[in-house]
């Protein structure tokens, strides 16, 4: 598995139709797939914005009316889903959009110790109750960490400015995704491994 340099990801003022970005309508990859009858979109990283990814993009999904009070808060069976797929720009219709979540770009943000980034590339994940066992049983099965989302890098806007996100998705916690690489180092898949709030 090939080391990546930290890298931080957060909301900008800005939206795109491509690339890295956040809420709106999902990659038109996905048009009149299933995944968009079950799950509402999320996010997506752009190609190469870490090197396991190469020149494809991932998407990442929440299962339509996931709550933390629910069961599929874990690996195998989380309520959040990510796909690996070629580049693609949004889709022109909002079949599968997050009524709750703005639409933005994602962008490159310093490291800044007060500033918590929503995404977060790095080696190693950055634990919010500091129990490596939670990672147990994704790691298990051959996966390492990749990424996580962190509830605490929503933007925060100025009245009378409308919310960025109606409610937190994830308990204002973070959602760990997780992957196993072949051996040119690109990931062959990503799950999501747990929640942790």
């Amino acid at each position: 598995m090939t080391l990546v340099d930290t890298l931080r990801l957060g909301v900008d003022s800005s939206d795109s139709e491509v690339g890295a970005r956040i809420g709106g309508r999902p990659p038109q990859v996905f048009a009149g797939q299933s995944i968009l009858q079950t799950h509402e979109y999320l996010l997506t990283l752009a190609a190469h914005t870490a090197p396991w990814l190469g020149a494809r993009e991932l998407s990442v999904f929440i299962r339509r009316g996931f709550s933390i009070g629910d069961d599929d808060l874990d690996y195998p069976d989380i309520g959040v889903r990510a796909v690996l797929h070629p580049p693609s720009q949004r889709s022109g219709e909002s079949a599968g959009s997050h009524e709750g979540l703005g639409s933005a770009a994602l962008i490159k943000i310093p490291a800044v110790d007060e500033v918590m980034p929503l995404v977060l590339i790095a080696p190693q994940p950055v634990l919010i109750q500091h129990q490596p066992s939670y990672a147990d049983a994704v790691e298990a099965d051959g996966h390492h960490f990749l990424f996580q989302i962190n509830e605490e890098g929503w933007p925060v806007v100025a009245e009378p400015q409308p919310e960025f996100i109606e409610e937190y998705l994830f308990g204002y916690g973070s959602v760990y995704l997780y992957g196993s690489c072949d051996e040119t180092g690109l990931v062959r898949d990503v799950v999501p491994g747990f929640l942790d709030f």
